[in-house]
């Protein structure tokens, strides 16, 4: 799944990129407002809706479950931050880099097969960019593309390439 926001001009920026098992939509469901953030699958995905009231519940109720949210909420707050520094000083080049590695972290098989698009909104920068990106690092020795699916071949280097 990816979770996206769109602004005003309707450009998407990628705010998560979800594996199996992850919860996402209950930021807004706490605060109890409208949602601010759309969903859509990536590939074949099943989804399992908890109403908001039995979410409530489950929260006053279970104090283990109240800890695991408090700690989801931490860890959310923290990816936030690393994202916001990264937009704000790395380059297009470290950007893209990064977000390879996360996108292969959150895949069983490592093999990433992501639109160009979408890694350009996850990125927030031109898809002609992320393209640039991707031939560079192909012939830099630092991943194979296979009809369209990334994958890492060194990912020693990709992590300590420089901008």
């Amino acid at each position: 799944m990816k979770v996206y926001k769109t602004n005003e001009d309707g450009k998407d920026y990628i705010i998560q990129i979800c594996k199996p098992g992850d919860f996402f939509g209950y930021l807004d469901l706490i605060k109890d407002e409208k949602y601010t953030e759309s969903a859509a699958a990536m590939e074949d995905t099943e989804v399992s809706l908890i109403p908001k009231e039995d979410f409530n519940k489950l929260l006053l109720a279970n104090r283990d479950v109240a800890s695991q949210l408090i700690k989801m909420l931490a860890d959310n707050v923290t990816e936030k931050e690393e994202q916001l520094l990264n937009l704000a000083y790395n380059s297009v080049r470290r950007r893209v880099a990064d977000a390879i590695l996360l996108l292969s972290q959150k895949q069983e098989d490592g093999s990433i097969n992501i639109l160009r698009d979408d890694l350009a909104r996850l990125v927030g920068t031109a898809k002609e960019s992320v393209i640039r990106m991707l031939t560079e690092f192909k012939e830099d020795g630092y991943i194979e593309i296979v009809d369209g699916a990334i994958q890492i071949v060194d990912r020693e280097r990709l992590e300590n390439m420089h901008a």
